[in-house]
């Protein structure tokens, strides 16, 4: 493209400002998917709505790219971004893209970002990596090179689809030195869960690819279990640090310099240069207790031998320590559980039509699982009891487990099945009224997590 003077430019924008009739800006058009759409054209619609924003050159952000907030903040700056419809970076490119599959139930989000460099200078790009059915990767995203923006949903395995990445890089000259992927996003667009942008923080350019594809892929699978054992204990399980020992934590960020803190510090394009300092000691960042506590930190539930016999049931303590009353969903996804404890009369549930739709592709799912919603006064508590009751025809999971353990168990013991908690959807009311729809927005809710086990008797 040539160059133009300034007097050129001058003459251009008078022009502009002459006009008495401008043509509105263009409005991105959402897509709408038929029953029958396939993933890859529900995909390529989504990418084809993120490329038509166009890639912003201009130096200057026009939205908030803050990270470290929940996904229902985020899902609200995607939908800013459609509504002004200026051109976007990468990050702001898998915010929208992330808001814009929210809907897809069967398609794992995990975002994945890139530390390079291009002789002394270093880059950040993020792409959103997808899992459709647990089986093929791809990508979501944007850049000024088009081979470092979206791939298709065709490779078998997440280090397969890193790898390419990796190969482009280097096609731009550029050596990538790390890689960062985090818990998948969730799909319910008001979740006030803050997003984990870097859980596996792994060096690439001193390691052994073979070993940082077998870590990758184990991330991959075990990436859902790791983070409902962190939303349980509030830490990575035990055993995180040993299977993926080439993890090099995340504990101290470099301090951004004067020109990249006006970016919002966030991340850059996959080509503007980061200026960092070294990391300062900072001080530690305080946490706010959650004014709910559910007691004991693990249920343990009673199995009977035999069929015949009734399991009795476990108590759940649930304290309220702010001066408002709260409403608390119980929910048990695995439908193995009863809640024996009724709701109390007069609570009528009612719930937003995200809930429901959230609550209906779960119920699909599963349609064993128990939920129950108690009120719990300010300064109060309350003790709801929850029971082993399977239904008469044994769940897959629960298949599978009197497999392993055979026709005789020597000892009795508790056995932990995988991924099994109890939820306990946490949401302050603003008034005397007992409904949900009468709480506090959805900011204010918050989800607590408990893991049960099962012992025999």
């Amino acid at each position: 493209m040539a160059a133009i003077s300034s007097d050129e430019l001058q003459d251009a924008w008078e022009k502009v400002k002459a006009m008495t009739i401008l043509p509105e800006p263009p409005e991105p058009k959402l897509p709408s998917f038929g029953p029958k759409v396939s993933m890859k054209s529900k995909l390529h619609a989504v990418q084809n709505l993120i490329t038509s924003l166009e890639y912003n050159y201009t130096g200057t952000l026009y939205f908030d790219v803050n990270k470290n907030r929940s996904f229902k903040s985020i899902a609200n700056t995607a939908k800013e971004i459609l509504k002004e419809g200026l051109p976007i970076q990468c990050l702001e490119a898998v915010f929208l893209g992330a808001y814009l599959t929210a809907g897809f139930s069967n398609l794992d989000r995990f975002p994945i970002s890139f530390k390079s460099k291009a002789g002394t200078s270093t880059h950040r790009h993020i792409v959103l990596g997808v899992r459709h059915q647990q089986q093929k990767w791809g990508a979501l995203g944007l850049s000024r090179c088009d081979k470092l923006m979206n791939k298709e949903v065709k490779f078998d395995s997440l280090s397969d689809l890193v790898l390419d990445y990796c190969h482009e890089f280097q096609n731009v000259y550029h050596k990538v030195e790390k890689v960062n992927v985090g818990f998948p996003l969730s799909h319910d667009i008001h979740s006030s869960e803050r997003v984990e942008w870097r859980v596996l923080n792994l060096p690439v350019d001193i390691n052994n690819w073979t070993e940082v594809a077998k870590q990758l892929d184990s991330f991959g699978k075990d990436a859902a279990e790791i983070e409902s054992f962190k939303k349980a204990r509030g830490e990575l399980p035990a055993w995180f640090g040993t299977k993926y020992a080439l993890n090099v934590p995340e504990l101290e960020l470099g301090v951004r310099s004067p020109r990249a803190a006006q970016r919002y510090n966030s991340f850059s394009d996959d080509y503007d240069e980061i200026e960092e300092t070294p990391a300062q000691e900072t001080a530690p960042v305080e946490t706010i207790p959650k004014p709910i506590t559910v007691t004991p930190d693990e249920f343990v539930f009673k199995k009977p031998s035999s069929s015949t016999a009734t399991a009795p049931p476990t108590n759940i303590f649930i304290q309220n320590s702010s001066h408002s009353p709260f409403l608390i969903e119980i929910e048990d996804n695995s439908g193995l559980l009863e809640i024996v404890t009724k709701t109390q009369p007069g609570l009528r549930h009612e719930k937003t039509p995200q809930a429901e739709e959230r609550d209906e592709t779960t119920m699909e799912a599963n349609p064993a699982r128990a939920t129950s919603t108690f009120r719990i006064s300010a300064n109060g508590m309350i003790v709801v009891a929850i029971k082993y009751n399977p239904p008469t025809k044994l769940l897959p999971s629960e298949k599978s487990s009197q497999k392993k353990k055979g026709a005789i168990s020597d000892e009795p013991a508790a056995v932990n099945e995988p991924n099994q908690v109890v939820s306990f959807r946490c949401k302050p009311e603003t008034g005397s009224s007992e409904n949900l729809q009468d709480a506090m927005p959805d900011r204010d809710t918050f989800t607590l997590e408990t893991p049960f086990v099962f012992k025999d008797i």
